[in-house]
């Protein structure tokens, strides 16, 4: 009978050691021959066979779904004959040699740096590239959802996929994924209606099957802008353009916005706009964010559908529907990641510690999202593994002092013991996730650099390289209006002072002198975090819309450069709790809202918990989900949305 294994053996440890024996066996090693060369360490197999074979092959299949590394087999000969041998290339596991020049290399790690606060990912894969930690003048909160990191995958590799959507399985070849104000799509060829389509992330299953089928949607082609409009937003009908008429503070707010193609001056001292209309749902949200300053005058069926729209909000609610029990809010900070994702964060710091000599736990912590604390417990396991026979000298060669992570360096003499070998030399490959967050990390550097920017060096080339490397850039962001994006980012990375004309939420206009510190992306909207000077006294990290700032100009001024990051919302003012009934088909309201709870009803309808600090903010959220959508509670709220309908209605009887 076999004796018991250890019941504290660190799995992390484990599998850490597996995959450096493996990587550095001069020959491959049957099972056999890795049971024994792991017992002389700390974390030993067990030795009776049926647990000794379950546990190998859970942790070969660690190594190779989560961390995306191939385990290579070879059949014994001789006296292994019928045994199974198992190694790892080095060309299997390392990231490739891209040879970036160092403004590559810049524009790689401000393309990584900002996601690494909401996608730890990005924080790994620039370790891997030996980037620059540092700091970007542009944050995007976005998150990265299982299924678009695997779709994105899919893409890349043109494979055939057998996937749920909504618990019904489809086979579909994934094409492109898209993130559109505020929510990821996935663009596929849908194979049994032969024809391109798209879903939201939020309607497909996490969990995929790769089907060993050949595409049969051709050689696909990037979709045009026009035509990802069209499929995002299931425009079926035929593009044409809306009149609108807009006094002179919506003729501001209008400005920048992409869909206004031909203007026409009113003695009034507003505009005649032509709008390019391709989604009527799109174009009356739009409309009604202007609110009193708007009215669509042509085609008439469209001015019909607005009153008529309208005219249905400003009716009051008879019956207000009783909310559910409140369900719990969301995590805010997430827990302890499984063991994989351990896994990928220690093996993407191990090989950049290298390089790095001493960093602060803190630091590091807060660029890989997680604790300290974390951080701590998986880098003390990983210091206990290397290779036979585990003796100070074989083991991975850093240590923790005073809240810093130190490294010894390839045969070091100055730590405490002498070091002959180093393990994990090369950065290890990049896992599908990471790899999600290169590409998202570049498609989001399109939107902070204008067209010769984008096409001439370091960023064309940097993306070849990329593409050449990972394969074709399948993620794209998308954000209708973005104004001001680039001539922002210059002025936040340079330090320099500007004057704004600013509308509030509540159509208040002001001039505002301010000291840009970062642009940051939330929810699909752009805003920008800055210091407003002009205020007395100064306030420090006021956040405002880039869609409200009706013009800008820099005052030629400089200022000191403060490191700053958005955290989340603090609001200013008194909020109140509020319940809210949101009408069927507002599902991209879960995507935009930064909401406390959420129920979704069996009929696609919603009651949301959120806190409101500005009526005007909630009236228009309301009357542009229609009716009946309303206030729960406090009831003392619940006017606010008809109020504001009657108001805009008004308008149109002129």
């Amino acid at each position: 009978m076999g004796t018991r294994a250890k019941t504290n053996v660190n799995p992390i440890e484990r599998v850490l050691n597996l995959l450096t024996l493996l990587s550095r066996a001069p020959t491959p090693m049957t099972r056999e021959q890795i049971v024994t060369a792991m017992a002389r360490g700390e974390s030993p197999y067990p030795t009776d066979e049926d647990p000794q074979r379950q546990l190998f092959t859970s942790d070969k299949n660690v190594i190779i779904r989560d961390l995306g590394i191939l385990v290579r087999t070879v059949a014994g000969v001789g006296d292994e004959a019928g045994q199974t041998r198992y190694y790892i290339r080095e060309e299997d596991m390392c990231v490739p040699d891209l040879a970036l020049t160092d403004d590559e290399l810049t524009v790689l790690s401000l393309a990584l740096e900002s996601l690494r606060q909401t996608i730890p990912q990005a924080g790994e894969a620039l370790m891997k590239f030996d980037g620059h930690l540092g700091s970007s003048p542009l944050t995007m909160n976005i998150g990265l959802p299982l299924v678009v990191v695997r779709m994105s995958h899919a893409a890349k590799e043109r494979q055939v996929v057998r996937i749920a959507h909504s618990g019904r399985p489809i086979d579909i070849e994934p094409m492109r994924v898209v993130f559109d104000k505020g929510t990821w799509y996935i663009v596929a060829f849908h194979r049994a209606e032969k024809k391109t389509r798209v879903w939201r992330s939020s309607q497909l299953s996490d969990e995929h099957e790769i089907l060993d089928l050949e595409p049969i949607s051709g050689r696909r082609r990037r979709p045009s802008d026009r035509e990802l409009r069209r499929l995002l937003h299931a425009a079926e009908q035929d593009e044409f353009v809306a009149t609108v008429r807009v006094d002179a503070l919506g003729a501001s707010l209008s400005w920048w916005d992409r869909r206004v193609i031909e203007t026409e001056p009113l003695v009034d001292g507003g505009l005649r706009i032509s709008v390019a209309v391709d989604d009527r749902a799109r174009f009356r949200g739009w409309l009604l964010g202007l609110g009193t300053h708007a009215v669509v005058e042509e085609p008439e069926d469209l001015r019909d559908h607005v009153v008529s729209w309208l005219d249905a909000a400003s009716r009051d609610i008879d019956v207000v529907p009783a909310p559910p029990a409140r369900p719990p809010s969301p995590p805010g900070r997430p827990g302890p990641r499984a063991l994989g994702e351990r896994l990928q964060r220690l093996i993407s710091i191990l090989p950049w510690l290298r390089n790095t000599k001493s960093t602060p736990v803190a630091e590091l912590a807060g660029r890989l999202g997680v604790s300290p604390e974390m951080l701590l417990k998986d880098l003390e396991a990983a210091s206990m593994c290397g290779v036979p026979p585990y003796t100070c000298d074989a083991l991975f060669d850093f240590w923790v002092e005073d809240d810093t992570i130190h490294f010894f360096g390839d045969r070091s003499i100055t730590g405490r013991f002498r070091r002959d070998r180093s393990l994990m030399t090369r950065s290890v490959r990049l896992t599908p996730r990471q790899a999600t967050a290169v590409s998202l990390g570049l498609a989001s550097m399109k939107l902070a650099l204008d067209e010769t920017q984008r096409s001439t060096a370091p960023f064309a080339s940097l993306t070849r390289k990329i593409e050449e490397a990972l394969g074709e850039i399948a993620v794209e962001i998308r954000l209708d209006e973005a104004p001001l994006m680039v001539e922002m980012n210059d002025v936040v990375r340079e330090h320099r002072e500007i004057e704004v004309t600013y509308v509030n939420g509540e159509d208040q206009i002001s001039e505002r002198l301010l000291h840009p510190r970062l642009v940051f992306v939330d929810k699909g909207e752009m805003y920008l975090m800055a210091d407003d000077v002009s205020a007395s006294p100064i306030e420090i990290d006021r956040v405002f819309r880039m869609d409200r700032i009706l013009d800008m100009t820099t005052t030629g001024q400089g200022f000191d450069h403060r490191f700053v990051e958005w955290t989340g919302w603090g609001f200013r003012g008194e909020s109140i709790e509020s319940v809210l009934y949101i009408a069927p088909g507002n599902g991209w309201l879960i995507d935009r809202l930064a909401y406390k709870a959420c129920v979704v009803n069996e009929d696609d309808s919603m009651f949301v918990w959120v806190d409101v600090v500005s009526h005007m903010w909630l009236a228009k959220l309301l009357v542009r989900c229609g009716y009946p959508s309303c206030v729960v509670s406090p009831d003392t709220l619940r006017v606010e949305a008809p109020a504001w309908a009657r108001t805009v209605r008004r308008q149109y009887d002129d």
